[in-house]
């Protein structure tokens, strides 16, 4: 069975497992550092650090993150492409186009908190 669209209902509950997906990838690596984000500041709505749109069934992603200076960002990068693309796919069997990763900052290693409480 081939389908070409996905109903309401669908997109909401793979939005949320491709949330969770991205979260719980990013939060097991050593060198990206969660978005401190809040949904509004006092002039503006600040978007929030996992985008995610659908066309037809296909997935597009845009994360923003930071890292920890110290490793290669090209590789690291396309490591956290990679496992995340290959895990939507195995849990949800949609396909996933892009994910597009933006880089807000990056920290020296010992400037950086590590706390095991995201």
């Amino acid at each position: 069975m081939h389908i070409d669209h996905l109903d309401f209902e669908t997109i909401q509950a793979a939005s949320d497992i491709i949330s969770a997906i991205v979260e719980s990838s990013l939060q097991e690596r050593e060198s990206v550092i969660p978005l401190n984000h809040k949904r509004f500041t006092f002039f503006k709505k600040i978007k929030d650090p996992i985008s995610i749109s659908f066309r037809n069934t296909e997935v597009y992603l845009k994360i923003k993150i930071n890292l920890i200076k110290g490793k290669n960002i090209l590789e690291e990068t396309l490591q956290i492409q990679k496992e995340i693309k290959d895990e939507i796919v195995h849990v949800t069997g949609l396909e996933v186009k892009r994910v597009d990763l933006s880089i807000k900052k990056l920290y020296l290693p010992e400037t950086v908190f590590r706390s095991t409480d995201y």
